[in-house]
């Protein structure tokens, strides 16, 4: 699955969620870094190579085996970092490319889980009234739904089981 980049993730949200604010200076220097995805698309929100790139703005890659990418995990310990932890770190993003404390880890952690339920509650349709949707469909053809249309549900589904168990994933470790 692939979520919006970090540069279009609700900044304001997580730093509630996770009680800590962002230093300033530091999505300037994760953005040079290159973490917070692309911003070289042009007005109309295409790039001169858009066709052959897989994931053009670099959203945020999330899959079963790996959860959210350890990239991206990397730029949320270091933004989110209280101003001791990054001074520790010599203000370098590269040194948290590991854990770097158990409360930097548990921090980082906390924003991923909630940016990955801000994207779950932004879909319009929940999990188990897809579903509904879906068995009423495969139990009553009488609902005139198209093979893509059952495929398109079959996929949302499929999202939304993804982001529900990277969440469960997040909270268990």
């Amino acid at each position: 699955y692939i979520m919006p980049p970090l540069r279009e993730w609700n900044i304001d949200k997580l730093e509630k969620a996770c009680g800590r604010l962002i230093s300033p200076g530091r999505l300037n220097k994760l953005d040079r870094a290159g973490l917070l995805g692309s911003s070289n698309l042009d007005s109309d929100g295409d790039s001169d190579d858009y066709d052959t790139i897989a994931n053009p703005k670099g959203g945020v890659v999330v899959t079963r085996i790996l959860g959210v990418d350890l990239a991206v995990i990397q730029a949320l310990r270091a933004l989110f970092s209280s101003d001791d932890e990054w001074e520790a770190a010599g203000e370098a993003i590269g040194n948290f490319a590991a854990e770097f404390s158990p409360e930097n880890e548990r921090v980082a952690k906390m924003v991923a889980k909630s940016a990955l339920q801000l994207e779950l509650d932004s879909k319009p349709t929940t999990l188990e009234e897809d579903m509904e949707l879906l068995q009423r469909m495969t139990a009553s053809k009488g609902l005139d739904a198209s093979p893509e249309e059952e495929l398109a549900i079959l996929f949302r589904i499929e999202k939304k089981k993804l982001l529900r168990e990277t969440i469960t994933e997040l909270e268990a470790s």
